[in-house]
């Protein structure tokens, strides 16, 4: 079986249905979570048992607006801002957007959002973070259902 390359700019983040206007990079962070339990069969011995997980996606991006065509197909930094503002729950779409390709998808809230201006006639540049809610991530294949 030949491997197969995942570059970088195959892994993108969805906001609903919608694609993020301008995003540049994204990430994932899954975190398990343990509990230490002591018995008597492991004679005190500290074992970890698993508990459930988290998982957290980055992204980031520039400064770019959607025009009027795009809204039925894309938010742009305003809308994330606001989403973050408001402490809104929004359903994300995490992997490759292509046919029969592996995704995460679930709800979850933006609990982090920045933005960074500069000078010289450069784009501004935003950042965020978004943790999933627990329970509701599911692994599945593109394309699926991601109700807002």
């Amino acid at each position: 079986m030949a491997e197969t390359k995942v570059y970088g700019y195959m892994l993108t983040l969805k906001i609903g249905a919608k694609l993020i206007k301008g995003l540049e990079t994204t990430g994932l962070k899954i975190k398990p979570n343990y509990e230490e339990i002591l018995l008597k069969a492991n004679e005190g011995v500290p074992t970890d048992d698993f508990i459930d997980y988290d998982q957290e996606m980055t992204f980031g991006g520039k400064t770019i607006e959607m025009d009027s065509e795009e809204s039925t197909t894309h938010e742009d930094f305003e809308t994330i801002r606001e989403a973050a503002k408001t402490g809104a729950t929004v359903s994300f779409a995490y992997g490759r957007m292509s046919a029969g390709e592996k995704i995460t998808y679930g709800n979850g809230k933006i609990t982090d959002y920045s933005e960074d201006g500069g000078s010289e006639k450069k784009l501004a540049s935003f950042s965020g973070a978004l943790k999933a809610v627990k329970g509701s991530v599911t692994y599945g294949t593109y394309p699926t259902t991601t109700a807002a």
